[in-house]
């Protein structure tokens, strides 16, 4: 019974991490699976794959951390996001 209920447990913590385990590789549009991965992974190389401008210097912003490519951001939404994720 001890058994059962140790590998029931177990279940219960990995379950969710098995099902979460590549969510990047769901995802349909290229330019927001590209930033999936560079978050992820926190590799710059994923975000240099990024068509959009604005997408790429946030991606870049974030995986450097850096808030130069914040400032290259056309969209003020967009440069908001990227300027808080970095504060």
């Amino acid at each position: 019974m001890y058994k059962a209920s140790q590998i029931s447990v177990a279940l219960m913590l990995l379950l969710p991490l098995w099902c979460a385990a590549e969510p990047c590789n769901d995802i349909k549009d290229k330019d927001k699976a590209h930033y999936c991965r560079a978050i992820d992974t926190n590799d710059k190389s994923h975000c240099q794959k990024i068509g959009s401008n604005d997408m790429l210097n946030l991606c870049m912003g974030k995986v450097e951390n850096d808030i130069k490519y914040c400032r290259r951001i056309a969209l003020d939404k967009i440069k908001r996001r990227c300027e808080n994720s970095i504060r």
